[in-house]
């Protein structure tokens, strides 16, 4: 009974929307109301979304977005799209709510409204991010560009760090580089140079991973010109462990290094990553191999 009343009370306000979107010369009524339109349909949402009729309160909270929209009210067209697209997420329709949070993005962006588009671009990337990492990507990507052009370093390097762990995911060595520099960049641009022992090791990681000594050299010293007393600290001295024994060829020093508190204390993906590397003349070791991945577990 109590779902009855409020599929009632819900074509009760599309009725009011509707009635809203008329003009009338007797009644001198030239422009349709927009914004009593869409608060119509935002109530008829609320009603269907109560009777557990998800789909259709997402339709009407569309329906409002394009009247604000009209209105030329981009934030609340913004913000009935993400409410949209957050009810097609929690039954699962992922690739209808994910065009939803981009559209709704756009609009917080378009509006000025910056920190609230970064906000969703998390919620999108976060609905993707295990179904579908490359969707997640993308999104994250977008939300980078979005905030690079406002000089917002601090939500920069957050989005980074997201972008960073998926290519590692995905297998994208060379692009998790790139990102990895970039977010290095930022915490440069922002003087907290404390924040870039860790991505250093990560450098070095990444390009040994790619069996390329040579390049986590390279990028060593590339940190070390950003933040020139990394070289003195523990996160510097391992980096230049790590390469010494594998240009050495000792893979059993190479292993005790990779065992090290410093590194014991990164990121998952990095923790995964370290599980694959072998000195060259370790490689094919396999029972020493299997007990080196129990030991970074």
């Amino acid at each position: 009974m109590a779902n009855n009343a409020r599929l009632k009370e819900a074509l009760e306000c599309e009725r009011k929307a509707e009635e809203c979107m008329k003009t009338s010369m007797l009644k001198l009524k030239l422009k349709p109301d927009l914004d009593g339109a869409a608060a119509a349909m935002e109530r008829a949402a609320v009603c269907y979304r109560n009777a557990q009729e998800p789909k259709k309160a997402a339709g009407s909270l569309l329906k409002g977005a394009e009247y604000y929209e009209q209105n030329r009210s981009f934030f609340h067209a913004a913000k009935a799209r993400e409410s949209a697209a957050m009810l097609l997420r929690d039954i699962k329709e992922f690739d209808e709510a994910v065009k939803l949070f981009e559209r709704a993005i756009d609009g917080y962006a378009e509006s000025g409204s910056l920190d609230t588009a970064a906000m969703t671009v998390e919620k999108a990337a976060d609905v993707l991010k295990n179904d579908d990492p490359e969707k997640a990507l993308k999104i994250y990507e977008k939300g980078l560009s979005l905030v690079q052009q406002s000089d917002r370093a601090k939500m920069a390097s957050k989005f980074l760090k997201q972008i960073t762990r998926l290519r590692l995911q995905e297998g994208k060595y060379k692009d998790a580089l790139t990102s990895i520099k970039d977010e290095v960049e930022k915490f440069v641009e922002i003087k907290e140079t404390p924040r870039i022992g860790q991505l250093g090791i990560a450098l070095v990681l990444v390009n040994l991973a790619m069996g390329d000594s040579v390049a986590a050299t390279k990028d060593y010293g590339w940190i070390v010109a950003q933040c020139s007393d990394f070289r003195e600290t523990e996160d510097g001295r391992v980096c230049e462990s790590l390469i010494a024994h594998y240009e050495n060829g000792d893979d059993e020093q190479f292993q005790t290094v990779l065992k090290c508190g410093v590194l014991r204390s990164m990121d998952n993906e990095y923790l995964r990553l370290m599980k694959t590397l072998k000195a060259p003349a370790g490689v094919g070791n396999t029972e020493d191999g299997e007990e080196d991945e129990d030991d970074l577990r």
